[in-house]
């Protein structure tokens, strides 16, 4: 006898495909003390968090620092990140709620007749031309993190010499506030 009856859903099961991922981009603000950082990566390493990115910096707010993490798993430690002490406040942001940017530097292998060619293809995607020496054009580029792994993957053809990328950096959509 076999059943054929789908098993019945439990709290926090989504109609999500298999194997299918959503990244959260979760902003927490914390107070800038010694060790607040180390606290809260304890807590994503302890939960065994899936970190695409995590991106530091000031806050609007004095010795606040606001910390971008996106993850795989939306509720993956956030009640725990909640306890930490440093931690004043955290928002969980669908990629729906967030506007999200990425900044990168790129520098590029070129030779004098492919930098026109170069510079062109960074400004197809927005990028501004930093640097230019014989050997190479460093541009820099802000948008979406695909918009910019799109253009990384397009000057591969031409030998990129180095990329510093900042990681994603996100708010909230809209009027309101965080």
């Amino acid at each position: 006898m076999t059943d054929s009856a789908a098993p019945p859903k439990r709290a926090g099961q989504s109609d999500a495909p298999e194997g299918a991922v959503s990244s959260h981009t979760l902003v927490i603000f914390a107070h800038e003390r010694h060790g607040a950082l180390d606290r809260i990566v304890a807590v994503l390493r302890r939960r065994r968090a899936k970190v695409h990115n995590f991106a530091i910096g000031h806050s609007e707010v004095p010795d606040v620092v606001r910390i971008t993490v996106v993850v795989d798993d939306s509720q993956v430690g956030v009640e725990q990140l909640r306890k930490v002490v440093d931690v004043r406040h955290i928002v969980n942001l669908s990629s729906k709620q967030a506007v999200a940017r990425e900044l990168a530097l790129i520098k590029v292998n070129s030779t004098a007749s492919q930098q026109g060619e170069i510079i062109e293809l960074g400004h197809l995607f927005g990028a501004h031309t930093i640097d230019v020496t014989q050997e190479t054009v460093t541009l820099e580029v802000t948008g979406s993190c695909e918009k910019v792994e799109k253009l990384v993957n397009l000057l591969q053809s031409y030998g990129i010499r180095e990329v510093a990328r900042t990681g994603c950096v996100a708010m909230m959509r809209g009027a309101s506030e965080m």
